[in-house]
């Protein structure tokens, strides 16, 4: 399945080859802070089927709660 998005501003956008029937919902406090609700719902692309198409996105990394 074909998706392409956008983050909040538009800034930058993607597109990528998905599975629809990998999609998972995480309820952990990471995931609801970094959606601002009460889950995050994410679907795995492999590298080679996934492409930013415009913008970079900014390097995150955890190192401690």
């Amino acid at each position: 399945m074909k998706v392409h998005g956008t983050c909040h501003c538009g800034a930058i956008a993607w597109e990528g080859e998905v599975d629809p029937t990998r999609v998972t919902v995480c309820h952990c406090g990471d995931c609801q802070r970094f959606s601002g609700a009460a889950f995050r719902a994410s679907v795995p692309s492999k590298a080679e089927d996934f492409a930013i198409l415009r913008g970079e996105p900014a390097r995150y990394v955890k190192t401690a709660e």
